[in-house]
């Protein structure tokens, strides 16, 4: 059963910001106010420091399993075909390609050369001057703000390419879900809530939050960034 709520830290809230329709289901859902906001930004940055350590083998894990809950949402592609109008084809397809793409990140996670590591090793007796001992290798950068696109409400939303990326290279993601296609992105942030590092760690790093909403106003703390910059450029 939809709630209508964002999800923050993986639970959903109140607000008393309003709500809006969404289109084909005829469910409302609640307007995330700027404290909310704060709210989720807040709680990944604390869930920043623990899921950065999780081994390759745990967030491969956390990315399969995210793909497993997504395949088991019975009735997605009806939900995003009654909120998109988009044809159930398409949208099955579109399914397809958003769990090929987290498992992708999960392999790519498994595999390791994606740290780009780097070793020049010193060369003590060097002259004029000794050389120093030089390593380097992608690190995470901390939490990732993903901004949901209205025409593609899996492969570029709330469990799309940007997020995989995200939680594969170790931050932590808010997803300002498209007002475009609520529910259906209700039904993927739960799958992701259901397949969360709490099976692979203790305490649980909450790594996913949630908000929605018809505003535009952008979260302006230092700590948020684009995921297509996270995991496709600094090199």
């Amino acid at each position: 059963m939809l709630t209508g709520k964002s999800l923050i830290a993986g639970a959903p809230v109140d607000s008393a910001e309003g709500r809006f329709a969404s289109g084909g289901t005829r469910a409302a859902f609640e307007e995330a106010s700027s404290v909310h906001v704060d709210r989720a930004l807040e709680a990944a940055e604390q869930a920043s420091h623990e899921y950065r350590q999780l081994s390759a083998a745990q967030r491969a894990g956390f990315l399969d399993r995210i793909a497993e809950e997504i395949e088991h949402i019975g009735d997605l592609v009806d939900v995003a075909n009654l909120e998109t109008a988009l044809p159930p084809e398409r949208l099955a397809g579109e399914r397809t390609r958003t769990t090929a793409q987290l498992r992708m990140f999960a392999n790519l996670v498994r595999e390791g050369s994606w740290v780009d590591a780097r070793i020049d090793r010193a060369v003590p007796d060097r002259k004029p001057l000794p050389k120093l001992d030089i390593r380097r290798m992608l690190i995470p950068i901390g939490p990732v703000a993903v901004f949901g696109a209205s025409n593609f409400p899996l492969a570029f939303s709330v469990a799309g390419g940007d997020t995989a990326s995200a939680l594969a290279a170790g931050c932590p993601v808010v997803v300002k879900a498209h007002p475009a296609h609520p529910a259906t992105s209700e039904l993927v942030a739960r799958a992701i809530v259901k397949a969360g590092p709490v099976r692979c760690c203790s305490p649980p790093p909450r790594s996913d939050s949630r908000v929605r909403g018809n505003g535009q106003r952008e979260p302006r703390l230092p700590a948020c960034r684009s995921a297509r910059r996270t995991c496709r450029g600094n090199r």
